[in-house]
């Protein structure tokens, strides 16, 4: 069929240009019930032997944050008996701990489950967590963080392979997906909260991606253009910038006059890497010193210091 062949020819794709999955692997599937995650344990079952993987299991982390969550659970046990493969499954209050850290349900969720599967790799020996992000899903990411004043880093959203972490259907499309589940008459689970367009990301999913569809049909693939360039670009300023610091760095400090002589892309990107600075409106502070005398307050007990030809990082005993 061709809605089938096409999701195996674009992870297989991605396997040849990306080599996500090392022959001999033991990949362990996070497996949450819905259509992503059931497609891509069928797609992986099915290129077992291309991709060489060793052992093959799924995990299911229990959020408890809605009622139907049990009967997700149920389902994915089901689903792994009908496919003799091996299930950890995990749970965990998801709400209680959210309150207890000061945190948002989704932020939290997310790291109570990725430690779940961490801590699953770990113990019995796989080698790699394979998730079902796409590139639908890859879009509505950039979109967020875009909406939220993003810099570089949130254009990139993510990648095919991020440390033991991979997305075998990282160039296949929400619709694609769907296509192929129906075409091999795949059962899956709702997550009702998908449609609760008080959430932003629902927004983006439900009413901005299709809107931008209509302009453009083949908006995610032109969209991964894009993507694949400023990858590119990434990876070189990355080797820029890592000259760059080997040239100005002096133990906890930059040679002010050495860095002032560089691109101020490049000074930008050194001063935030080299004193562990997410925000750029600190790093603009930061990087102003080199033309004065003067500190910035870094918080967590950090400063950024201008003494003579050195800009340093200071730290309160």
């Amino acid at each position: 069929m061709k809605e089938e062949s096409k999701l195996f020819r674009k992870a297989v794709r991605l396997q040849r240009e990306w080599k996500i999955i090392p022959p001999g692997s033991k990949v362990l599937v996070a497996l949450s019930g819905g259509v992503d995650s059931v497609s891509l344990v069928h797609v992986l079952l099915e290129l077992k032997g291309f991709f060489g993987i060793d052992r093959l299991a799924l995990a299911h982390f229990n959020h408890q944050l809605r009622k139907s969550a049990q009967r997700d659970e149920e389902f994915c046990k089901a689903l792994a008996n009908r496919l003799s493969l091996e299930i950890f499954v995990g749970s965990g209050n998801v709400k209680n701990e959210a309150k207890k850290k000061g945190k948002n349900l989704e932020e939290t969720a997310r790291e109570m489950r990725y430690a779940f599967l961490r801590k699953v790799l770990k113990e019995e020996g796989f080698d790699l967590i394979a998730t079902a992000h796409h590139l639908t899903d890859l879009l509505e990411t950039v979109l967020l963080w875009l909406t939220r004043g993003s810099g570089r880093e949130g254009l990139l959203g993510f990648s095919p392979k991020e440390s033991n972490v991979v997305r075998p259907l990282f160039y296949a499309t929400r619709e694609e997906i769907l296509d192929f589940a129906r075409a091999i008459g795949l059962n899956w689970v709702e997550d009702p909260t998908n449609l609760d367009r008080r959430f932003v990301r629902n927004r983006i999913r439900h009413e901005v991606v299709p809107l931008l569809r209509e302009i453009n049909p083949s908006v995610e693939e032109s969209f991964l253009r894009l993507w694949e360039i400023l990858r590119e670009e990434e990876d070189f300023l990355k080797e820029q910038c890592e000259a760059l610091l080997n040239r100005v760095q002096r133990e906890n400090c930059l040679e002010v006059k050495e860095l002032k002589r560089s691109h101020r892309a490049l000074i930008l990107r050194a001063v935030a890497e080299f004193f562990e600075i997410k925000n750029l409106s600190k790093t603009r502070q930061v990087v102003s010193l080199l033309e004065k005398g003067g500190e910035v307050n870094l918080g967590s007990g950090r400063k950024a210091v201008r003494k003579a030809g050195l800009l340093c990082l200071k730290k309160d005993l």
